[in-house]
């Protein structure tokens, strides 16, 4: 199993970089210029010539893109071109906030969507199944968008519960603002939940459906033991990967919650980047949401091997 997570590992490192070199690339595509964009309009043709000169814009591509991921590689990922300010010290605050969203949204995703899924097979084709399957369908077919939108109408306007947006004060705790990250994590809930409930129902009804848990029933053993003892871990193991795909959909999905709810978080340092041209930040907000992304999935394909021992006999066959 160490070698097959070694394996995947050097496969998620060459992974990164190919994404980095594909997201540098499209850097150097996007129209205008950055010291250009910095400055203004208006300013003086040597002035920008100056900063291009002091952030390398004026050296080769290649030599541009060796002196970045070599900064990276020592945790330095530059300097912003717009603010002159480092990198990291501008996007760590708002990377803070998405990662309190994200894992808000993964620590009720998880059992939520085990609970729901299970329920909705037990009692397949009847009411509890119809009160789950339904709003799960209806969820799926929603953008994260239009389901914050809703949320806002709702909870913001017609009940005045929550405010409908979350702007978060600096000089304040985020335990302190916690309401503001409410609609937010419903939000994020409500769209990854519907797919992972659709997808435990499917694996818990085929496994109940297995030799075992019938045999095991035939033996007397009590529903609920039969339940935690043999159906449960042979739901969580497939179940995984799903879970895995959603929390690194969060990753990079979270951007467009946090632009509806206008939630300073690494979704909107990315956007100003791109409206500012600030490449250093863009390249940086890319590369830490594609790691997020390859860690989820290795930590879940480590998870899936430890939990169902068969899979390792598989791969070492190979």
């Amino acid at each position: 199993m160490i070698r097959l997570l070694l394996a995947r590992l050097g496969l998620s490192i060459l992974t990164l970089l190919a994404v980095s070199v594909v997201v540098f690339s499209a850097t150097l595509l996007l129209p205008g210029d950055p010291a250009r964009a910095a400055l203004g309009p208006k300013a003086d043709p040597s002035a920008v010539e100056v900063l291009r000169k002091e952030f390398g814009l004026d050296r080769p591509a290649i030599t541009q893109y060796a002196t970045w991921i070599s900064g990276i590689a020592v945790g330095d990922f530059g300097r912003s071109i717009p603010s002159g300010r480092p990198v990291w010290d501008m996007i760590q605050p708002k990377a803070v906030n998405t990662v309190v969203l994200t894992l808000a949204s993964l620590a009720l995703l998880i059992p939520l969507s085990l609970l729901l899924g299970v329920v909705a097979a037990i009692w397949r084709d009847r009411l509890a199944d119809h009160v789950i399957s339904i709003p799960t369908v209806i969820l799926v077919a929603l953008p994260e968008f239009v389901i914050g939108t809703l949320l806002i109408i709702v909870f913001a306007v017609w009940l005045r519960w929550l405010p409908p947006v979350s702007l978060l004060q600096d000089s304040r705790s985020l335990f302190s603002q916690s309401a503001l990250f409410l609609l937010p994590i419903l939000t994020l809930l409500c769209t990854t939940l519907a797919q992972v409930v659709r997808m435990v129902r499917a694996v818990t009804i085929d496994v109940l459906k297995a030799e075992y848990v019938y045999m095991a029933r035939l033996r007397g053993i009590r529903p609920m033991r039969v339940l935690w003892s043999h159906v449960l871990p042979n739901v969580i193991s497939p179940s995984i990967q799903t879970i895995a795909l959603n929390a690194a959909w969060l990753a990079g999905g979270v951007v467009i919650t946090e632009a509806v709810f206008q939630l300073p978080g690494i979704g909107s340092a990315l956007a100003e980047a791109v409206i500012n041209r600030d490449m250093p930040t863009v390249l940086a907000v890319t590369l830490i949401i594609t790691a997020t992304y390859v860690l989820i999935n290795l930590i879940s394909e480590a998870l899936i091997l430890i939990l169902n021992p068969r899979l390792r006999g598989q791969h070492n066959s190979y």
